[in-house]
């Protein structure tokens, strides 16, 4: 069997769903270069200000919260 065969047999079994999903991701990884969205820029930019104004909390103190 062919590795395109193999691939085809395999998207008959996957829900609608789950082939949209597969299909973004492709998709998503073919495109050579990611630009970031303006929302997400903005958000880029608040966290270096928070970094310069010294809004962080050290990796202990971080972790600490999802070990309780």
């Amino acid at each position: 069997m062919t590795a395109k065969e193999a691939l085809r047999e395999r998207i008959d079994l996957l829900t609608e769903e789950e082939a949209a999903d597969l299909l973004d991701r492709l998709e998503w990884e073919s495109t050579e270069e990611e630009e970031l969205t303006p929302e997400e820029w903005a958000r880029v930019r608040e966290g270096e200000r928070q970094i310069a104004a010294g809004e962080t909390v050290d990796a202990s103190a971080f972790m600490a919260r999802f070990r309780r």
